[in-house]
């Protein structure tokens, strides 16, 4: 990510925080931390990495269905370095890990970016999975499950019908020829990786990855001392979470976090402890991927990308 990007998004982060602060009285936000039990943020941090783990199993199963092969080291830093893009709007940067892929091995984009896509649709789904469990409690947000949930629907039918994928892949070759064989390629890769058995045992696991981190949100209110069932912490994050991941605002940031407070105070929290619950939630589960991804890159790249980067050495 450009430089200057990443400063204004800094910037944007620390005016949205700023503003919290400001609504929740920085004496009682300050003194409400200080209550707050931080061994619980040392579990906020394990659920979180426990998912990571998950996450990287499944990408890691994605990349081998699209036929790219690469050393466990290999593919881990490529992983984690990539939770560096995920302060892009809707995550979109995390196709860096493509041309990262391309400089390490040098496979083509064409086989890992319908694997980047996958990554974010089974994300979507396994949100819009975990948000159903309180969707009862706030039905309002039915409507946006629904549309994201007919969205992945038309997506599935897009690249698996024969009929339909014949037409659209028709209609980009006739605006852009030269790219014809890149998308038939890539649409060969969608394919084996929507396959019904990888597509929705691989949509579970993740769906068992994001609770890790639902668990996370849960064991902070814990700390806060406040009462918060765990299907309750589950619908909250998930559903603030996809809020947030479909915005398209950098990160989410802002939304995703006024989406927990509104929804904890709705629930009986103070303003200061919904405030307070809902930073300590995105530091551990949202800006520590930022900060891993970005320190991997920064120690290892070196010695990760041989050949600076053209692809031309394998471990």
């Amino acid at each position: 990510m450009p430089k200057n990007k990443t400063i204004i998004i800094i910037f944007f982060a620390l005016i949205v925080y700023a503003a919290m602060g400001i609504y929740a009285d920085i004496n009682q936000l300050t003194a409400a931390m200080q209550m707050f039990h931080w061994s619980y943020f040392i579990l906020l941090l394990l659920f979180t990495s426990i998912g990571y783990l998950f996450r990287y199993l499944k990408w890691d199963i994605f990349l081998k269905k699209a036929g790219v092969h690469l050393s466990f080291k290999q593919n881990f830093f490529v992983f984690i370095s990539g939770l560096a893009m995920i302060v892009t709007p809707g995550k979109l940067g995390e196709v860096w890990k493509g041309w990262l892929i391309k400089d390490i091995s040098g496979d083509d984009l064409s086989k890992t970016v319908p694997v980047v896509i996958m990554d974010r649709v089974t994300d979507v789904l396994s949100l819009v999975i975990l948000s159903a469990f309180g969707i009862l409690s706030y039905k309002e947000g039915i409507y946006l499950l629904v549309i994201l949930l007919l969205m992945i629907l038309i997506f599935y039918i897009s690249i698996t019908s024969k009929r339909v994928s014949e037409k659209v892949i028709g209609l980009i070759e006739n605006k852009a020829k030269k790219f014809s064989g890149n998308i038939k390629n890539m649409h060969g890769t969608f394919q084996e990786l929507m396959k019904p058995k990888i597509f929705i045992s691989l949509s579970l696991l993740n769906v068992l990855a994001w609770f890790c981190e639902c668990l996370g949100f849960y064991f902070v209110a814990m700390g806060f001392k406040q009462p918060l069932s765990i299907p309750l912490s589950t619908f909250i994050f998930s559903f603030a979470s996809l809020a947030g991941g479909v915005s398209m605002i950098p990160g989410g940031i802002g939304l995703a976090e006024v989406t927990i407070t509104g929804f904890l105070q709705h629930y009986g929290f103070s303003p200061t402890i919904a405030i307070g619950t809902a930073l300590v939630v995105r530091l551990g589960s949202f800006w520590y991927g930022v900060i891993l991804g970005l320190a991997v890159y920064l120690l290892f790249r070196k010695k990760m990308i041989p050949n600076n980067g053209t692809g031309l050495k394998k471990d």
